[in-house]
Protein backbone atom coordinates (compact mmCIF):
# COMPACT_ATOMS: atom_id res chain seq x y z
CA UNK A 1 0.00 0.00 0.00
CA UNK A 2 1.13 3.71 -0.47
CA UNK A 3 2.53 5.32 2.45
CA UNK A 4 -0.37 6.91 4.64
CA UNK A 5 1.85 10.21 4.09
CA UNK A 6 0.53 10.48 0.25
CA UNK A 7 -3.19 11.40 2.47
CA UNK A 8 -1.92 14.61 3.79
CA UNK A 9 -1.03 16.37 1.45
CA UNK A 10 2.59 16.32 1.37
CA UNK A 11 1.97 15.94 -2.54
CA UNK A 12 0.03 18.70 -3.26
CA UNK A 13 0.84 21.93 -5.21
CA UNK A 14 2.68 24.40 -3.02
CA UNK A 15 0.51 27.34 -2.12
CA UNK A 16 2.36 29.38 -0.43
CA UNK A 17 6.33 30.73 -1.14
CA UNK A 18 6.17 29.16 -4.73
CA UNK A 19 8.39 32.28 -6.09
CA UNK A 20 10.68 31.70 -3.62
CA UNK A 21 10.31 27.55 -4.34
CA UNK A 22 10.85 28.67 -8.25
CA UNK A 23 13.95 30.99 -7.53
CA UNK A 24 15.69 27.78 -5.78
CA UNK A 25 14.18 25.93 -7.98
CA UNK A 26 16.15 27.40 -10.93
CA UNK A 27 19.50 27.49 -9.15
CA UNK A 28 19.49 23.38 -8.26
CA UNK A 29 17.85 22.54 -11.59
CA UNK A 30 20.79 25.30 -13.03
CA UNK A 31 23.35 23.27 -10.93
CA UNK A 32 21.37 19.87 -11.98
CA UNK A 33 21.88 20.78 -16.06
CA UNK A 34 25.43 21.76 -15.34
CA UNK A 35 26.64 18.39 -14.58
CA UNK A 36 25.07 16.22 -17.23
CA UNK A 37 25.81 18.70 -19.48
CA UNK A 38 29.51 18.71 -18.61
CA UNK A 39 29.33 14.82 -18.42
CA UNK A 40 27.64 14.39 -21.72
CA UNK A 41 29.88 17.34 -23.72
CA UNK A 42 32.67 14.93 -22.28
CA UNK A 43 31.53 11.81 -23.46
CA UNK A 44 30.68 13.32 -26.71
CA UNK A 45 33.52 14.78 -27.38
CA UNK A 46 35.36 11.21 -26.49
CA UNK A 47 33.39 9.39 -28.63
CA UNK A 48 33.15 11.76 -31.31
CA UNK A 49 37.16 11.54 -31.94
CA UNK A 50 36.70 7.66 -31.81
CA UNK A 51 33.87 6.92 -33.54
CA UNK A 52 32.68 7.24 -37.40
CA UNK A 53 30.09 9.63 -38.91
CA UNK A 54 28.90 5.76 -39.90
CA UNK A 55 29.12 4.23 -36.06
CA UNK A 56 27.77 7.59 -34.51
CA UNK A 57 24.66 7.09 -36.99
CA UNK A 58 24.07 3.09 -36.67
CA UNK A 59 23.44 4.07 -33.02
CA UNK A 60 21.23 6.79 -33.48
CA UNK A 61 19.66 5.21 -35.68
CA UNK A 62 18.99 2.52 -33.11
CA UNK A 63 18.16 4.89 -30.35
CA UNK A 64 15.51 6.85 -32.75
CA UNK A 65 14.07 2.91 -32.63
CA UNK A 66 13.74 3.03 -29.35
CA UNK A 67 12.38 6.12 -28.87
CA UNK A 68 9.17 4.82 -30.48
CA UNK A 69 8.92 3.07 -27.46
CA UNK A 70 8.78 5.89 -25.62
CA UNK A 71 6.58 7.61 -27.75
CA UNK A 72 3.54 5.32 -27.54
CA UNK A 73 3.73 4.67 -23.89
CA UNK A 74 1.50 6.38 -21.90
CA UNK A 75 3.96 9.32 -20.24
CA UNK A 76 1.31 11.90 -20.53
CA UNK A 77 -0.54 10.57 -17.79
CA UNK A 78 2.52 11.97 -15.69
CA UNK A 79 1.89 15.51 -16.82
CA UNK A 80 -1.69 14.84 -15.66
CA UNK A 81 0.00 14.12 -12.39
CA UNK A 82 1.76 16.96 -11.74
CA UNK A 83 -1.05 19.66 -13.81
CA UNK A 84 -4.09 18.05 -11.77
CA UNK A 85 -4.97 20.51 -9.08
CA UNK A 86 -5.82 17.65 -6.15
CA UNK A 87 -4.44 13.68 -6.40
CA UNK A 88 -4.95 10.69 -4.34
CA UNK A 89 -2.90 7.75 -3.41
CA UNK A 90 -5.21 5.39 -5.76
CA UNK A 91 -3.74 8.29 -8.38
CA UNK A 92 -0.17 7.22 -8.18
CA UNK A 93 -0.69 3.50 -7.94
CA UNK A 94 -2.66 3.48 -10.82
CA UNK A 95 -0.57 5.40 -12.78
CA UNK A 96 2.54 3.52 -12.09
CA UNK A 97 1.26 0.21 -13.67
CA UNK A 98 -0.54 1.76 -16.03
CA UNK A 99 2.89 3.01 -17.25
CA UNK A 100 5.05 -0.06 -15.95
CA UNK A 101 2.73 -3.01 -17.83
CA UNK A 102 2.89 -1.00 -20.98
CA UNK A 103 6.49 -0.30 -20.68
CA UNK A 104 7.12 -4.15 -20.35
CA UNK A 105 5.03 -5.24 -23.48
CA UNK A 106 5.95 -2.20 -25.76
CA UNK A 107 9.45 -3.53 -24.83
CA UNK A 108 8.57 -6.91 -25.85
CA UNK A 109 7.69 -6.37 -29.08
CA UNK A 110 10.13 -3.85 -29.86
CA UNK A 111 12.85 -6.99 -28.92
CA UNK A 112 10.59 -9.26 -31.30
CA UNK A 113 10.86 -6.73 -34.14
CA UNK A 114 14.41 -6.09 -34.18
CA UNK A 115 15.33 -8.95 -36.10
CA UNK A 116 13.41 -7.59 -39.04
CA UNK A 117 14.49 -3.83 -38.85
CA UNK A 118 17.86 -5.04 -38.88
CA UNK A 119 17.24 -7.25 -42.44
CA UNK A 120 14.91 -4.41 -43.40
CA UNK A 121 17.67 -1.78 -43.53
CA UNK A 122 20.39 -4.30 -43.51
CA UNK A 123 22.52 -3.06 -40.85
CA UNK A 124 23.30 -6.00 -38.78
CA UNK A 125 24.12 -4.43 -36.25
CA UNK A 126 20.58 -3.48 -35.19
CA UNK A 127 19.31 -6.71 -34.36
CA UNK A 128 21.19 -6.84 -30.78
CA UNK A 129 21.24 -2.67 -30.52
CA UNK A 130 17.55 -1.86 -30.84
CA UNK A 131 16.55 -4.28 -27.77
CA UNK A 132 19.65 -3.25 -25.61
CA UNK A 133 18.97 0.54 -25.92
CA UNK A 134 14.85 -0.23 -25.97
CA UNK A 135 15.42 -1.66 -22.23
CA UNK A 136 15.58 1.69 -21.12
CA UNK A 137 11.61 1.95 -21.57
CA UNK A 138 10.77 -0.17 -19.07
CA UNK A 139 12.86 1.83 -16.71
CA UNK A 140 11.97 5.37 -17.78
CA UNK A 141 7.95 4.28 -17.27
CA UNK A 142 8.85 2.93 -13.90
CA UNK A 143 10.24 6.19 -12.84
CA UNK A 144 7.69 8.21 -14.54
CA UNK A 145 5.05 8.99 -10.81
CA UNK A 146 8.14 9.28 -8.62
CA UNK A 147 9.12 11.85 -11.13
CA UNK A 148 6.09 13.67 -11.59
CA UNK A 149 6.17 13.45 -7.30
CA UNK A 150 9.36 15.47 -7.67
CA UNK A 151 8.33 18.24 -10.04
CA UNK A 152 5.18 18.54 -8.59
CA UNK A 153 6.45 19.34 -5.00
CA UNK A 154 9.17 21.51 -7.04
CA UNK A 155 11.43 19.41 -5.17
CA UNK A 156 14.21 20.31 -7.73
CA UNK A 157 16.93 19.85 -5.31
CA UNK A 158 16.33 15.74 -5.44
CA UNK A 159 15.78 16.85 -8.79
CA UNK A 160 18.88 17.78 -9.46
CA UNK A 161 20.56 15.28 -7.61
CA UNK A 162 19.04 12.81 -9.53
CA UNK A 163 20.02 13.78 -12.87
CA UNK A 164 23.80 14.23 -11.28
CA UNK A 165 24.01 10.89 -10.46
CA UNK A 166 22.91 9.20 -13.16
CA UNK A 167 24.90 11.29 -15.36
CA UNK A 168 27.98 10.46 -13.53
CA UNK A 169 27.39 7.05 -13.56
CA UNK A 170 26.53 6.94 -17.32
CA UNK A 171 29.43 8.50 -18.36
CA UNK A 172 31.95 6.41 -16.43
CA UNK A 173 30.37 3.14 -18.20
CA UNK A 174 30.98 4.87 -21.54
CA UNK A 175 34.35 6.37 -21.07
CA UNK A 176 35.28 2.93 -19.51
CA UNK A 177 33.71 1.13 -22.34
CA UNK A 178 35.43 3.20 -24.40
CA UNK A 179 39.23 2.76 -22.90
CA UNK A 180 38.12 -1.06 -23.80
CA UNK A 181 38.04 -0.60 -27.19
CA UNK A 182 34.27 -1.40 -27.70
CA UNK A 183 33.48 1.70 -29.45
CA UNK A 184 29.60 1.95 -29.84
CA UNK A 185 28.59 -0.22 -27.83
CA UNK A 186 29.95 2.46 -25.37
CA UNK A 187 27.69 4.99 -26.37
CA UNK A 188 24.58 2.80 -26.61
CA UNK A 189 25.59 1.67 -22.59
CA UNK A 190 25.60 5.07 -21.42
CA UNK A 191 21.98 5.60 -22.37
CA UNK A 192 20.19 2.66 -20.59
CA UNK A 193 22.94 3.27 -17.68
CA UNK A 194 21.50 6.70 -17.60
CA UNK A 195 17.46 5.62 -17.99
CA UNK A 196 18.55 3.22 -14.83
CA UNK A 197 20.17 5.25 -12.26
CA UNK A 198 17.70 8.19 -13.21
CA UNK A 199 14.66 5.49 -12.10
CA UNK A 200 16.45 3.93 -8.91
CA UNK A 201 17.50 7.64 -7.66
CA UNK A 202 13.63 8.87 -8.61
CA UNK A 203 12.55 6.09 -6.49
CA UNK A 204 14.54 6.97 -3.34
CA UNK A 205 13.93 10.62 -3.79
CA UNK A 206 10.38 11.20 -3.69
CA UNK A 207 10.21 8.53 -0.95
CA UNK A 208 7.30 6.65 -2.56
CA UNK A 209 6.53 3.06 -2.54
CA UNK A 210 3.85 1.87 -5.37
CA UNK A 211 0.98 0.15 -4.14
CA UNK A 212 -0.91 -2.74 -5.48
CA UNK A 213 -4.11 -1.13 -6.27
CA UNK A 214 -4.80 -0.12 -10.14
CA UNK A 215 -8.67 1.93 -10.38
CA UNK A 216 -9.99 2.22 -13.79
CA UNK A 217 -11.87 5.02 -12.87
CA UNK A 218 -8.37 7.02 -11.90
CA UNK A 219 -7.44 6.43 -15.43
CA UNK A 220 -10.81 7.92 -16.37
CA UNK A 221 -10.09 10.90 -14.07
CA UNK A 222 -6.91 11.89 -16.06
CA UNK A 223 -7.99 10.77 -19.21
CA UNK A 224 -8.35 13.83 -20.99
CA UNK A 225 -5.58 15.79 -19.72
CA UNK A 226 -3.15 12.22 -19.50
CA UNK A 227 -4.39 11.09 -23.26
CA UNK A 228 -3.68 15.09 -25.18
CA UNK A 229 -0.45 14.95 -23.17
CA UNK A 230 0.47 11.51 -24.19
CA UNK A 231 -0.02 12.35 -28.18
CA UNK A 232 2.41 15.14 -27.60
CA UNK A 233 4.91 13.29 -25.50
CA UNK A 234 4.38 10.96 -28.80
CA UNK A 235 5.01 13.52 -31.32
CA UNK A 236 7.89 14.98 -29.28
CA UNK A 237 9.70 12.01 -28.39
CA UNK A 238 9.79 10.13 -31.42
CA UNK A 239 12.44 10.89 -33.46
CA UNK A 240 10.74 10.85 -37.30
CA UNK A 241 13.57 12.96 -38.21
CA UNK A 242 16.14 11.00 -37.62
CA UNK A 243 14.78 7.16 -38.72
CA UNK A 244 13.63 9.42 -42.01
CA UNK A 245 17.25 10.69 -43.04
CA UNK A 246 18.27 7.41 -41.56
CA UNK A 247 16.48 5.72 -44.02
CA UNK A 248 16.69 7.95 -47.13
CA UNK A 249 20.24 9.07 -46.55
CA UNK A 250 21.91 6.40 -44.62
CA UNK A 251 23.45 6.10 -41.73
CA UNK A 252 26.94 7.97 -42.63
CA UNK A 253 24.61 11.40 -43.04
CA UNK A 254 22.52 10.52 -40.25
CA UNK A 255 25.62 10.56 -38.22
CA UNK A 256 26.25 14.37 -39.03
CA UNK A 257 23.13 14.99 -38.22
CA UNK A 258 22.76 13.06 -35.24
CA UNK A 259 26.39 14.96 -34.12
CA UNK A 260 24.67 18.63 -35.03
CA UNK A 261 21.75 17.68 -32.58
CA UNK A 262 23.15 16.40 -29.83
CA UNK A 263 25.31 19.58 -29.72
CA UNK A 264 22.06 21.37 -30.20
CA UNK A 265 20.23 19.08 -27.37
CA UNK A 266 23.02 19.73 -24.84
CA UNK A 267 23.35 23.61 -25.12
CA UNK A 268 19.29 23.20 -24.97
CA UNK A 269 19.47 21.19 -21.74
CA UNK A 270 21.90 23.21 -20.11
CA UNK A 271 20.08 26.55 -20.42
CA UNK A 272 16.75 25.50 -20.61
CA UNK A 273 16.11 22.53 -19.18
CA UNK A 274 15.95 24.44 -15.71
CA UNK A 275 13.30 26.57 -16.83
CA UNK A 276 11.37 23.77 -18.50
CA UNK A 277 10.98 22.02 -15.03
CA UNK A 278 10.54 24.79 -12.76
CA UNK A 279 7.87 26.76 -15.32
CA UNK A 280 5.51 24.08 -15.63
CA UNK A 281 5.40 23.25 -12.49
CA UNK A 282 5.27 26.82 -11.03
CA UNK A 283 2.47 27.76 -13.90
CA UNK A 284 0.34 24.82 -13.24
CA UNK A 285 -0.01 26.48 -9.38
CA UNK A 286 -1.01 30.06 -10.78
CA UNK A 287 -3.99 28.36 -13.10
CA UNK A 288 -6.41 30.94 -11.36
CA UNK A 289 -4.25 34.18 -10.81
CA UNK A 290 -3.42 35.87 -13.93
CA UNK A 291 -1.27 38.44 -12.50
CA UNK A 292 1.48 36.03 -10.82
CA UNK A 293 1.29 34.18 -13.67
CA UNK A 294 2.12 36.37 -16.40
CA UNK A 295 5.25 38.28 -14.04
CA UNK A 296 6.16 35.01 -13.59
CA UNK A 297 6.31 34.00 -17.43
CA UNK A 298 7.31 37.07 -18.49
CA UNK A 299 10.13 37.26 -16.44
CA UNK A 300 11.35 33.66 -17.40
CA UNK A 301 11.04 34.26 -20.73
CA UNK A 302 13.22 37.18 -20.69
CA UNK A 303 16.23 35.42 -18.33
CA UNK A 304 16.08 32.40 -20.66
CA UNK A 305 16.14 34.25 -23.97
CA UNK A 306 19.06 37.28 -22.54
CA UNK A 307 21.65 33.83 -21.99
CA UNK A 308 20.30 31.80 -24.91
CA UNK A 309 20.15 33.83 -27.59
CA UNK A 310 23.89 34.98 -27.51
CA UNK A 311 24.96 31.52 -26.96
CA UNK A 312 23.58 29.91 -29.95
CA UNK A 313 24.28 32.76 -31.83
CA UNK A 314 27.99 33.17 -30.78
CA UNK A 315 28.49 28.80 -31.49
CA UNK A 316 26.69 29.81 -35.24
CA UNK A 317 29.55 32.41 -35.61
CA UNK A 318 32.55 30.27 -34.58
CA UNK A 319 31.57 26.94 -35.74
CA UNK A 320 33.75 26.77 -38.50
CA UNK A 321 36.11 26.78 -36.77
CA UNK A 322 35.29 25.29 -33.37
CA UNK A 323 33.73 22.04 -34.63
CA UNK A 324 36.94 20.76 -36.44
CA UNK A 325 39.24 21.74 -33.73
CA UNK A 326 37.13 20.46 -30.77
CA UNK A 327 35.75 17.45 -32.57
CA UNK A 328 38.27 16.56 -35.27
CA UNK A 329 38.20 17.34 -39.34
CA UNK A 330 36.38 14.29 -40.33
CA UNK A 331 33.23 15.94 -38.43
CA UNK A 332 33.69 19.49 -41.02
CA UNK A 333 30.71 18.49 -43.34
CA UNK A 334 28.53 18.80 -39.62
CA UNK A 335 29.46 22.69 -39.62
CA UNK A 336 26.50 24.27 -41.44
CA UNK A 337 23.97 21.84 -40.03
CA UNK A 338 25.50 22.83 -36.68
CA UNK A 339 24.58 26.20 -37.52
CA UNK A 340 20.90 25.70 -38.82
CA UNK A 341 20.60 23.84 -35.31
CA UNK A 342 21.91 27.56 -33.55
CA UNK A 343 18.46 28.49 -34.89
CA UNK A 344 16.68 26.30 -34.07
CA UNK A 345 17.83 26.28 -30.60
CA UNK A 346 16.96 30.12 -30.37
CA UNK A 347 13.62 29.26 -31.08
CA UNK A 348 13.77 26.18 -28.77
CA UNK A 349 14.33 28.65 -25.90
CA UNK A 350 11.24 30.77 -26.18
CA UNK A 351 9.11 27.50 -27.22
CA UNK A 352 9.82 25.19 -24.08
CA UNK A 353 8.42 28.16 -21.72
CA UNK A 354 5.58 28.65 -24.31
CA UNK A 355 4.94 25.08 -24.07
CA UNK A 356 5.07 25.20 -20.44
CA UNK A 357 2.17 27.80 -20.27
CA UNK A 358 -0.14 26.12 -22.65
CA UNK A 359 0.30 23.15 -21.12
CA UNK A 360 -0.15 24.23 -17.59
CA UNK A 361 -3.13 26.12 -18.13
CA UNK A 362 -4.76 22.37 -19.08
CA UNK A 363 -5.23 22.80 -22.75
CA UNK A 364 -2.84 20.24 -23.63
CA UNK A 365 -4.98 19.50 -26.67
CA UNK A 366 -4.46 23.11 -28.38
CA UNK A 367 -0.75 21.82 -27.94
CA UNK A 368 -1.29 18.64 -29.25
CA UNK A 369 -2.81 19.69 -32.91
CA UNK A 370 -0.25 22.55 -32.99
CA UNK A 371 2.72 19.92 -32.80
CA UNK A 372 0.82 17.76 -34.64
CA UNK A 373 0.04 20.42 -37.62
CA UNK A 374 4.45 20.84 -37.00
CA UNK A 375 5.39 17.15 -37.23
CA UNK A 376 2.60 16.12 -40.43
CA UNK A 377 4.88 19.22 -42.07
CA UNK A 378 8.07 18.13 -40.94
CA UNK A 379 8.18 15.02 -42.25
CA UNK A 380 6.75 16.01 -45.70
CA UNK A 381 9.78 18.94 -45.79
CA UNK A 382 12.06 15.87 -45.25
CA UNK A 383 10.79 14.00 -48.03
CA UNK A 384 11.02 16.87 -50.67
CA UNK A 385 14.68 18.35 -49.81
CA UNK A 386 16.54 14.98 -48.87
CA UNK A 387 17.38 14.50 -52.28
CA UNK A 388 19.34 17.55 -51.80
CA UNK A 389 21.43 16.30 -49.19
CA UNK A 390 22.08 17.49 -45.35
CA UNK A 391 22.37 20.68 -45.50
CA UNK A 392 19.73 21.94 -47.43
CA UNK A 393 17.82 19.66 -45.16
CA UNK A 394 18.64 21.09 -42.40
CA UNK A 395 18.06 24.72 -43.97
CA UNK A 396 14.73 24.07 -44.92
CA UNK A 397 13.86 22.82 -41.44
CA UNK A 398 14.96 26.21 -39.85
CA UNK A 399 12.49 28.08 -42.00
CA UNK A 400 9.97 25.38 -41.30
CA UNK A 401 10.14 26.19 -37.94
CA UNK A 402 10.62 29.96 -38.14
CA UNK A 403 7.18 29.58 -39.69
CA UNK A 404 5.33 27.25 -37.63
CA UNK A 405 6.76 29.50 -34.67
CA UNK A 406 4.45 32.14 -35.65
CA UNK A 407 0.94 30.64 -34.29
CA UNK A 408 2.38 30.32 -30.96
CA UNK A 409 2.86 34.02 -30.46
CA UNK A 410 -0.83 34.30 -30.45
CA UNK A 411 -1.48 31.35 -27.87
CA UNK A 412 0.69 32.68 -25.40
CA UNK A 413 -0.69 36.10 -25.64
CA UNK A 414 -3.99 35.30 -25.78
CA UNK A 415 -2.93 33.66 -21.86
CA UNK A 416 -1.62 35.86 -20.74
CA UNK A 417 -4.11 38.89 -21.32
CA UNK A 418 -1.65 40.80 -23.37
CA UNK A 419 -1.20 42.44 -26.88
CA UNK A 420 1.21 39.74 -28.99
CA UNK A 421 3.56 43.14 -29.96
CA UNK A 422 3.64 43.66 -26.59
CA UNK A 423 4.68 39.87 -25.95
CA UNK A 424 7.13 40.62 -28.77
CA UNK A 425 8.69 43.18 -27.42
CA UNK A 426 10.45 41.55 -24.53
CA UNK A 427 13.00 40.02 -26.85
CA UNK A 428 14.17 43.51 -27.93
CA UNK A 429 16.58 43.52 -25.92
CA UNK A 430 18.06 40.41 -26.56
CA UNK A 431 17.92 40.35 -29.95
CA UNK A 432 19.57 44.06 -30.38
CA UNK A 433 22.15 42.96 -28.27
CA UNK A 434 22.72 39.21 -30.17
CA UNK A 435 22.87 41.44 -33.90
CA UNK A 436 25.56 43.51 -32.22
CA UNK A 437 27.50 40.64 -31.12
CA UNK A 438 27.59 39.16 -33.70
CA UNK A 439 28.67 41.97 -36.31
CA UNK A 440 31.32 42.71 -34.13
CA UNK A 441 32.37 39.15 -33.38
CA UNK A 442 32.20 38.78 -37.34
CA UNK A 443 34.31 41.83 -38.17
CA UNK A 444 37.25 40.29 -35.51
CA UNK A 445 37.11 37.13 -37.13
CA UNK A 446 37.72 38.72 -40.85
CA UNK A 447 40.45 40.91 -39.64
CA UNK A 448 42.17 37.49 -38.19
CA UNK A 449 41.65 35.14 -40.89
CA UNK A 450 45.23 34.57 -41.52
CA UNK A 451 46.21 33.75 -38.21
CA UNK A 452 46.18 30.60 -36.20
CA UNK A 453 42.74 29.18 -35.57
CA UNK A 454 43.25 29.16 -31.76
CA UNK A 455 43.73 32.77 -31.57
CA UNK A 456 41.02 33.79 -34.02
CA UNK A 457 38.85 32.02 -31.88
CA UNK A 458 39.15 33.27 -28.87
CA UNK A 459 40.16 36.73 -29.95
CA UNK A 460 36.35 36.43 -31.51
CA UNK A 461 34.37 34.86 -28.80
CA UNK A 462 35.94 37.61 -26.34
CA UNK A 463 34.90 40.34 -28.56
CA UNK A 464 31.69 39.08 -29.48
CA UNK A 465 30.97 38.63 -25.24
CA UNK A 466 32.43 41.67 -24.62
CA UNK A 467 30.20 43.54 -26.86
CA UNK A 468 27.22 41.54 -25.92
CA UNK A 469 27.53 42.17 -21.92
CA UNK A 470 28.22 45.82 -23.08
CA UNK A 471 24.64 46.43 -24.89
CA UNK A 472 22.74 44.73 -22.38
CA UNK A 473 23.96 46.14 -19.54
CA UNK A 474 23.45 49.65 -21.01
CA UNK A 475 20.31 49.42 -23.03
CA UNK A 476 18.45 46.57 -20.19
CA UNK A 477 19.32 48.06 -16.84
CA UNK A 478 15.66 48.68 -16.03
CA UNK A 479 15.07 44.90 -17.03
CA UNK A 480 17.87 43.41 -15.19
CA UNK A 481 16.71 45.76 -12.05
CA UNK A 482 13.48 44.64 -12.36
CA UNK A 483 14.70 41.15 -12.10
CA UNK A 484 16.95 41.31 -9.77
CA UNK A 485 14.34 42.87 -7.61
CA UNK A 486 11.98 40.30 -7.77
CA UNK A 487 14.89 37.73 -7.13
CA UNK A 488 15.48 39.84 -3.75
CA UNK A 489 12.15 40.46 -2.98
CA UNK A 490 11.34 36.36 -3.61
CA UNK A 491 14.73 35.34 -1.67
CA UNK A 492 13.37 38.02 1.61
Amino acid sequence: MSAPADIDGRFEHLKTGRATAAIKGTLWSLAGSFAPAAMGFLVFLVTSRVLTPAEFGIVAFAASISTIGLAIAPAGFREALIQRQTITPSHLDTVFWLCLGSGVVIYAALCLASPFIANATGEAPLAVLVPFIAARVVFDMAAAVPNALLVRTMSFRMLALRTTTASIVAAVICLALIWAGLGLWALAASQLASSVTTCIAALVAARWVPGRRFDWSKVRELGAFGLYSTGTNFITTINLDQMLIGALLGPAWLGIYGFARRIFQILTDLISGALNLVSYSLLSSMQHEPAKRREAYMLGTFASSVVAFPVFAGLMLVAGDLIPLAFGAHWGDAVPVVQAFCVLGILTAVGILQAALIRSQGQAGLWLYYISAKQVVTVIYILLFARWGITALSLSLVVLNIVMWVPTLRMVARILGISTLAYLNSFALPIAATLVMWGAGWLVQHQLAETHVLLRLTTTIGAAALSYGAVVLLLGRDQLEKLLGFLRRRRG
